[in-house]
């Protein structure tokens, strides 16, 4: 007799219940989007956020702890320590090896540029790492340096060319073009200036050539002074939080937790790890800018979808109350021959509960489709299509339409049932 009358009721008045399906659709389809966004929005960013530049800074563990006697700092002492270039390549082996973006080696060394006294730095201006079982990954400062702007070409590796950082440039009158002579104990080379380099950091008072040109003229063979690593990583909770005061107060469940979230710390220490003779830290400002970025943007993502929710259960709750109004006579009958209001609510729920799941079931496909289409405008990449939002999207359905009904019906069931069947 219930399905019977559920069926019945559905197949009445449909243009009402079109109009309650079409309300359920759009709403649940721009929450499925929503989230579909939301799923990628992290990588996304994280990839986008490579513009401020590395967030783990790499360098040998004797330099990387400052010795201070009354004023003056000792750290300057330790210049002679290097890291192995080679060792470098563990990077791509280590537990988040898929979450480290780039990186680059640095070499500082000083030496005389046109017979005065500057600073050199190599890098690896590109450079393909070899992937066991997959293909070599590029990296390199053209890749992990977004934040680098260049007036003329970045250097072509093996051609002798050369950057000028800006206040280098200034002070010493190097042009784009103009060859430029380096020496380092006794050693020199002629270079072309190939760009003028803006970093806003100290790159701008030195000259940046290709990494294994420094280690030539430097006779430093495979050694570096440090690296800067670009890592996508999760923003910092309570939990890092934990663990950066103290890391003997985490339990094993906890501590379990952070070394499989990938936190900056977590990733710099599986890096430390890793790298013989090196101390990762993690470059704070560029960490806590792009975890503040993320994190206010997932929460913008949840406060859309939430008010989302709310309207599409306001726009379902004025279609079906005039529909449950001109339903009155049936309720007060179905009360007036014995039905229980429980009975009576039951089969109206269920009623928005069919139209709730057919409107969040159109909304999996459309959704789904509309989220990889917002994906593919605000980042310009591919985006996939991802199962759970479309699963979840007729139980979204369901629940909007049971949760916009449920007042009309109360009041409904609430009038009075002789002056309802007396027509008053």
């Amino acid at each position: 007799m219930f399905v019977r009358m559920l069926c019945d009721s559905l197949a009445r008045r449909k243009s009402r219940k079109g109009l309650a399906v079409v309300a359920i659709w759009i709403g649940i389809s721009l929450i499925v989007a929503f989230i579909t966004l939301s799923v990628d929005i992290g990588d996304k960013m994280n990839q986008e956020l490579r513009s401020f530049g590395a967030n783990i800074k790499l360098e040998p563990i004797s330099t990387s702890i400052p010795v201070r006697v009354g004023d003056h700092e000792l750290q300057e002492t330790q210049k002679s320590a290097y890291l192995e270039e080679s060792d470098l390549y563990a990077l791509k082996k280590i537990f988040w090896r898929h979450n480290i973006a780039g990186f680059v080696p640095r070499l500082w060394i000083d030496g005389k540029i046109d017979g005065r006294e500057g600073k050199l730095l190599g890098v690896w201006i590109e450079k393909d790492v070899p992937v066991e079982g997959g293909e070599p990954v590029r990296t390199g400062a053209r890749k992990v340096f977004g934040h680098w702007r260049i007036d003329g070409r970045w250097p072509t590796p093996g051609k002798g060319e050369v950057l000028v950082g800006k206040e280098l440039a200034t002070r010493t009158g190097l042009v784009l073009g103009k060859e430029v002579r380096l020496e380092v104990n006794g050693k020199s080379g002629k270079y072309q200036v190939s760009g003028i380099l803006h970093t806003g950091d100290r790159e701008e008072g030195a000259i940046v050539a290709d990494l294994a040109a420094v280690q030539a003229i430097a006779g430093l063979a495979g050694k570096v002074s440090d690296a800067d690593v670009s890592a996508l990583t999760t923003p910092e909770n309570k939990l890092a939080e934990k663990f950066k005061q103290d890391p003997k107060s985490l339990t094993p469940a906890e501590y379990e937790r952070f070394l499989c979230t990938p936190f900056p710390g977590a990733v710099a220490a599986e890096i430390q790890k890793n790298i013989p003779n090196s101390a990762a830290r993690v470059i704070r400002r560029v960490s806590e800018t792009q975890g503040a970025v993320l994190t206010r943007i997932n929460g913008l993502m949840m406060s859309l979808a939430l008010l989302t929710f709310a309207v599409c259960c306001l726009s379902v709750t004025g279609v079906l109350s005039s529909s449950v109004l001109e339903r009155r006579p049936e309720i007060a009958l179905l009360r007036a021959i014995g039905s229980h209001r429980r009975n009576v609510l039951r089969l109206f729920l269920t009623e928005a509960g069919v139209l709730g799941f057919i409107g969040g079931a159109l909304a999996g496909v459309s959704g789904s489709l509309l989220g990889v289409w917002l994906v593919r405008a605000v980042f310009n990449s591919q985006a996939e299509l991802h199962l759970a939002p479309a699963l979840i999207a007729p139980f979204f359905g369901i629940l909007i339409g049971c949760v916009g009904s449920l007042l009309p019906i109360r009041q409904a069931l609430a009038q009075d049932i002789a002056r309802v069947l007396h027509g008053n």
